[in-house]
């Protein structure tokens, strides 16, 4: 009982519950606040068969993390030692059963709301366990499938409503490109662990200082992002959110530039997760203007 216990605990630290219950929040806001016909689509977004479309999407997330600890055990060992899940709270067999059923169980609660849902699941779990035994190991390749799939969270909102706008996508964009900064900058603090097990991320082939440019060159783009952003909006008050984001950008590549240690990759990490959160409290201001 006691064993069952800890595999139970050691699943729900594996899972990230946090990341699952932000990637839940955010498909409700991005339906509530990006889709400009809410008030139309009201009983879909209150229905069991939305919520269940946003628990598909969860269960598929929370696969696909527990799929990336069960592979990444030796690297994280180095990497992070005390936060390793699955080998140590959580039993290799239970976490691949674990995956098996929350990958098998979000794909077919995909198909039952909508093919394309299905389909998109497929895809997204698919790439998930690819990228956790084969993609996570070239370089450039695995941290775009990261951003993308984060992305695809958005859309799927869109796909389900459906309905096409331009707030989805504009969102969907900027999510990926400060998802891929970030999976940038993690490999930056996990350099030595995955230069060790033969990982070729940008740190490791092209070092940190290629790295930094890497993110520079994403870091000018976002910010073209957000300037285009600004130009189509016609609410004073979200352009002042947009536009208050462009000093915290500055403001993040100075830190980046004088980072050298892992601890200041890891509070970089923190960095990004808060313009992560920032980005969905600012779903709520766009409501003003649609």
């Amino acid at each position: 009982m006691r064993r069952l216990l800890q595999d139970f605990i050691g699943f729900l630290k594996a899972s990230r519950i946090p990341n699952l219950l932000t990637i839940g929040s955010t498909q409700y806001l991005a339906a509530i606040f990006l889709i400009s016909e809410y008030p139309k689509k009201y009983d879909d977004l209150t229905s069991i068969w939305f919520f269940l479309m946003v628990a598909s999407t969860v269960m598929i997330a929370a696969g696909g993390y527990i799929i990336n600890d069960y592979y990444d055990q030796k690297v994280d060992l180095v990497n992070r030692p005390h936060k390793v899940v699955v080998g140590t709270k959580l039993r290799r067999r239970k976490a691949l059963l674990s995956h098996f059923l929350l990958t098998v169980g979000g794909i077919s609660l995909g198909f039952l709301l909508d093919i394309k849902i299905g389909v998109v699941h497929l895809f997204s779990s698919f790439f998930l366990w690819y990228y956790s035994n084969y993609l996570r190991r070239i370089t450039l390749i695995g941290n775009i499938i990261i951003s993308f799939l984060t992305g695809i969270t958005l859309l799927l909102v869109a796909i389900f409503l459906e309905r096409s706008e331009v707030l989805i996508y504009a969102y969907s964009l900027f999510a990926m490109a400060i998802v891929l900064i970030r999976e940038v900058i993690k490999d930056m603090e996990d350099v030595k662990g995955d230069e060790r097990f033969g990982i070729e991320s940008i740190p490791v082939i092209f070092g940190i200082r290629g790295a930094k440019w890497f993110i520079y060159l994403v870091s000018i783009g976002s910010a073209g992002l957000l300037i285009y952003y600004l130009i189509k909006i016609d609410s004073w008050v979200v352009r002042f959110y947009f536009t208050g984001l462009l000093p915290v950008f500055a403001y993040f590549i100075y830190r980046l530039i004088l980072a050298d240690r892992q601890i200041h990759y890891k509070s970089l990490v923190r960095f990004t997760n808060v313009i992560i959160i920032s980005g969905l409290i600012s779903m709520i201001l766009t409501k003003s203007w649609i």
